[in-house]
């Protein structure tokens, strides 16, 4: 329990004492005043002062438990107003100097200066208010005791303000000392808690190292085990390694063969390569002849076309002729109406319009022909059009499967020296492989002697792991027993 819960603890408990002791002496009061049939104001001095010390004790002992402090402050300025206002109601009595004797000692239950001289001060006030508004009919018995209850009064502030000075002081020296009790079982709790702490790691600890050594104990075992196999097969492992080289040098003239194979397949690599140059070489040139075509074409589909605006022009041309003869004819025909009208005078210019009028129509059948030969040629012209468009489109259509065909000369170009390149590393690794068979079959007779040599290693190794076992398992013993010795430390330092 820490200071300041200790301290909550004493001022609700003295506060309990201060509620208990006063109600009682209320309650006695108030029995007296009722036995006496006191005045109504002494019944109700007593009645609400118990009251309102109840109310205070509920809400600051219950309700505001943080606040428990606030109680003796509260009652004593209660109890010394409601005694006030009763001295200016009632008047001074010699029972209200005891009970400010009484309300003295009331304001230190607590031991606090502050509450004290609050308490004891306002019980000044009253005795001096009490000795002013006593009655004239008590006023001799009150002044007679007055002046000693006064003195007894100074002499018990005094005695209390020391017993409080005192208490104080000894409670200053105690919560020091407390302080450094719950200093000390904080570092205390901590340094247990650090051994507790390193306890149980040096347990883990011993406990990992105890399990490593049992596995170890295993390995070693399983080794002896294999060591054992490995000795027993080694002169097993000596024979297949013989057969071993017997194979490797029949790997060899396979090797050989197959170095042989690839050369020649190298070659007919080169071959097909510098036949697939050939061939994009001729696409290339085809592909240019295909495109210059393509352009010529071109250019005499924008000549048809230029021909065919020329011949609708020439159809305008033609119409503009008849329009032309058939305003002559109608000229020459009003040139024979007036040379009939004039007579024998019109007859020369009468022949002259009838001259006018046949060559009207010579014209106008001379332009008929010539526009049905347009006519003609322009449906010709827009066949031929027709014809060089459709040209023009299939001539694209070549050259686009002349571009595809020249593409994939070339991605077969790159696969067939791709190949050839493959084929020369296949050939250079062939060597390579057939230089390492040799050096394999050298190899697997020397380690047939190492592995003859090594199973007698291997003997003596089994013998080593065999003592080293030994040694594990009393070293293994050691650790159980000390790791048991941790955790009856760690269940020690637990209790």
């Amino acid at each position: 329990m820490t200071i300041t819960e200790l301290m909550t603890k004493d001022i609700k408990k003295k506060n309990t004492l201060m509620l208990v002791t006063y109600s009682i002496s209320l309650i006695a009061g108030l029995v007296f005043s009722l036995m006496k049939n006191s005045t109504l104001p002494t019944i109700l001095n007593y009645s609400s002062q118990l009251v309102l010390l109840s109310v205070f004790f509920v809400l600051f002992q219950f309700i505001f438990k943080n606040r428990a402090l606030f109680f003796p402050y509260f009652s004593i300025a209660t109890i010394y107003t409601i005694n006030t206002i009763y001295v200016f109601i009632s008047g001074g009595t010699i029972s209200n100097l005891v009970i400010l004797i009484f309300l003295a000692l009331f304001s230190a239950i607590h031991f606090k200066t502050n509450i004290f001289v609050i308490g004891y001060f306002s019980g000044f006030i009253l005795y001096f208010l009490n000795k002013v508004y006593v009655p004239e009919e008590s006023a001799q018995a009150f002044n007679e005791l007055f002046t000693l209850s006064l003195l007894v009064y100074i002499l018990l502030g005094v005695v209390l303000f020391t017993l409080i000075k005192l208490n104080k002081e000894q409670f200053v020296q105690l919560k020091n000392y407390l302080t450094e009790v719950e200093s000390s079982n904080a570092e205390k709790e901590k340094q247990s808690k650090l051994l507790e702490a390193e306890v149980v790691t040096i347990s883990s600890s011993i406990k990992q190292v105890n399990d490593q050594i049992q596995h170890h104990l295993l390995s070693q075992n399983d080794m002896k085990i294999a060591i054992n196999e490995i000795s027993v097969g080694s002169l097993t492992q000596t024979d297949q390694i013989n057969a071993i080289a017997s194979i490797a040098e029949q790997t060899m003239f396979k090797m050989e063969e197959m170095s042989s194979l690839t050369e020649k397949l190298t070659q007919e690599s080169n071959d097909a390569n510098q036949i697939a140059e050939s061939g994009d070489l001729q696409v290339n040139e085809l592909r240019n002849n295909m495109n210059e075509l393509k352009e010529i074409i071109g250019e005499l589909s924008f000549t048809f076309k230029d021909l065919t605006t020329k011949i609708e022009e020439t159809n305008s041309f033609i119409g503009n002729i008849q329009d032309i003869t058939d305003q002559t004819n109608l000229l020459a025909l009003n040139a024979s109406i007036e040379a009939a009208r004039a007579g024998e005078a019109g007859r020369g210019f009468s022949i002259v319009a009838d001259e006018i009028r046949k060559l009207a129509e010579i014209t106008r059948e001379t332009a008929q022909r010539i526009n049905d030969n347009l006519a003609s040629v322009n449906e010709v012209n827009s066949s031929a059009v027709e014809k060089m468009t459709r040209s023009n489109g299939k001539l694209e259509e070549n050259v686009s499967a002349t571009n595809q065909v020249t593409e994939y000369f070339q991605q077969l170009r790159e696969k067939l020296t791709g190949l050839q390149s493959d084929f020369s590393h296949l050939n250079q690794t062939a060597d390579s492989v057939k230089g390492q068979t040799g050096d394999v079959e050298l190899s697997t007779k020397e380690l047939a002697a190492v592995i003859e040599e090594a199973s007698a290693g291997l003997e003596q190794m089994s013998a080593t792991i065999e003592t080293i076992t030994n040694d594990h398992e009393a070293i293994a013993n050691y650790l159980e027993g000390t790791v048991q010795s941790a955790e009856r430390i760690q269940k020690s330092i637990k209790q």
